[in-house]
């Protein structure tokens, strides 16, 4: 159960979402532009399952005088005498010519029970590369457009979803140095009830090749498309839910 819950926490906080080119399935639609979808703000979630409460987490987006973005999340789970604590920075940019976020660095580290993990990434656009911090190594990396890190991705999504696509595919470096590729549609839209309050989202599911696992995403319109809320199912069972708690924008 804890490896479960440690485990949608960190594809959340980090972004459970990191991926390729955004839209790239999808016809754009009239939306606001990345200006205003791009804004800094610290969201504070708690994370459950069924009535059990697990731990928080946070996400926090901040901007430089020198338009340099900087996402930090921390996620702190704690279960009788196991620890799960997990910790990211992603550095980019914002492209908005094309609308898309454009990583510069990215660092993990993961804490706790059990053994601790790190990656620290350089990602180099000009050459399109993606270095390997600690071995000095280049990763293994099929950089051909856009390519995001496992944090900064949930901003990336945001971005999407405000310009009214619906289908969702991206390139990824994880926290393994690893690439991947993710995808999701749009579902359909709830009235939530949150620890935060009473808000209207948008549903968004992960589509999966295989069925076993389900996760689902909620972002709110009227909170500028920030992530007020995600669940993981496994086999039909729910395996933990996280929650916005509060939101300073």
């Amino acid at each position: 159960m804890k490896r479960t819950v440690s485990w949608l926490v960190s594809s959340v906080l980090l972004s459970g979402l990191a991926m390729n080119t955004a839209v790239a399935d999808s016809q754009q639609k009239a939306g606001q532009p990345i200006e205003q979808s791009m804004k800094p703000y610290q969201a504070d979630y708690v994370i459950t399952r069924g009535d059990s409460e697990y731990g928080e987490g946070y996400r926090y987006l901040e901007v430089s005088p020198e338009d340099e973005w900087q996402l930090r999340t921390k996620s702190d789970i704690s279960w009788f005498i196991l620890s799960d604590t997990r910790e990211a920075r992603s550095v980019f940019i914002v492209d908005e010519e094309n609308s898309r976020l454009e990583p510069r660095e990215f660092i993990y580290m993961r804490t706790g029970t059990g053994s601790d993990k790190s990656f620290h990434g350089e990602f180099k656009p000009n050459e399109k590369k993606v270095r390997n911090v600690d071995t000095g190594r280049m990763l293994g990396v099929n950089w051909e457009d856009a390519l995001f890190d496992e944090a900064n991705v949930t901003e990336q999504l945001r971005v999407d979803l405000a310009s009214g696509a619906e289908t969702f595919k991206y390139r990824l470096v994880d926290e393994k140095g690893q690439e991947d590729e993710y995808r999701f549609e749009v579902l359909t839209t709830e009235e939530l009830s949150l620890p935060y309050g009473e808000v209207e989202a948008i549903k968004v599911g992960r589509i999966r090749d295989n069925n076993r696992r389900q996760t689902f995403f909620w972002f709110a319109p009227e909170l500028n498309y920030v992530m007020v809320k995600m669940k993981q199912f496994k086999e039909g069972d729910e395996q933990a839910t996280m929650s916005l708690k509060s939101l300073s924008m």
